[in-house]
């Protein structure tokens, strides 16, 4: 302890250094515990609520990854289920048209072959008119003929 007087004296220090010391601690006890215990709940509750926020800021980010994803699945399920019920709606509308073309078509048919033995029966009533008309104008020829002659 001699040792540290001494080379206290020499720097100049003299009884009072141990009175300003004593103070300066004292000034520091009661300075931490108005100010730096304080100063040291703030800036941990700031430190803490801002890594919180930015943990629940990741957390709300997956939250909304995972509803994104989720929101995506049930687009592309209602998108995949409306194409089905669009195809289904789409060949029963087909079936539908098809059975009533068919119906038509077998009426049209019908229409096409009744009209055509109609025509087929008038052409061999005109058929026969003329070949009976063609014996008697055979006969008349024959007899113009055979006059001139």
């Amino acid at each position: 302890m001699d040792l540290v007087l001494k080379i206290l004296v020499q720097l100049g220090a003299d009884q009072s250094f141990f009175y300003q010391l004593g103070i300066i601690l004292l000034v520091f006890i009661i300075a931490r515990f108005i100010f730096i215990d304080h100063l040291q709940a703030v800036i941990e509750r700031r430190e803490d609520k801002t890594v919180k926020l930015e943990g629940d800021a990741e957390k709300q980010f997956d939250e909304i990854s995972k509803i994104q994803d989720q929101y995506k699945e049930k687009i592309q399920g209602a998108s995949k289920e409306m194409r089905v019920k669009l195809e289904s709606n789409k060949s029963e509308i087909i079936k539908k048209h098809e059975a009533r073309y068919r119906s038509s078509e077998a009426e049209v048919n019908e229409y096409l072959d009744k009209t055509r033995a109609e025509v087929e029966a008038e052409i061999n009533e005109k058929k026969e008119e003329v070949m009976a008309e063609a014996d008697k104008l055979a006969a008349n020829l024959v007899k113009k003929l055979s006059k001139e002659l």
